[in-house]
């Protein structure tokens, strides 16, 4: 338990750090018109890449001003890994039930269990202790 307390403000960093090393090239990708084969966000391409990019890039300075204080911030945190895992969860099905989706099923795998599983694992202990 302590150890989850101890790691529970790197992991939300670290969660908030993977978000922009992600969403930050990918922004700049779809605003320059930039083809990239890792951030292929399928029919909508451009408008989808910059919605999905600006959402996640501001959900990482919160992450960041949440890291300072879990427990007064246990709302937001509760919504990070809930939407989070509702978001993969959807990416997932559709990868694994859709031809043309398939080729992100690697992608959608890695990313959602980089993204929730370490975060999970250091806040819910500490959650269920408060």
């Amino acid at each position: 338990m302590n150890r989850a307390v101890s790691w529970l403000p790197v992991m939300i960093r670290l969660t908030a750090v993977g978000y922009l090393l992600f969403f930050v090239p990918d922004l700049v990708f779809a605003i320059t018109h930039r083809a990239n084969a890792l951030f292929d966000w399928g029919g909508g391409g451009d408008p989808i890449a910059v919605m999905f990019s600006t959402v996640y890039i501001v959900w990482a300075l919160f992450l960041f001003a949440s890291a300072k204080a879990p427990l007064a911030n246990r709302l937001f945190l509760d919504f990070n890994l809930t939407a989070n895992s509702a978001h993969f969860a959807a990416m997932f099905a559709m990868a694994v039930t859709m031809r043309d989706e398939r080729a992100h099923l690697a992608g959608v795998v890695a990313l959602g269990l980089i993204t929730t599983v370490p975060l999970a694992a250091c806040w819910l202990p500490v959650r269920r202790r408060d």
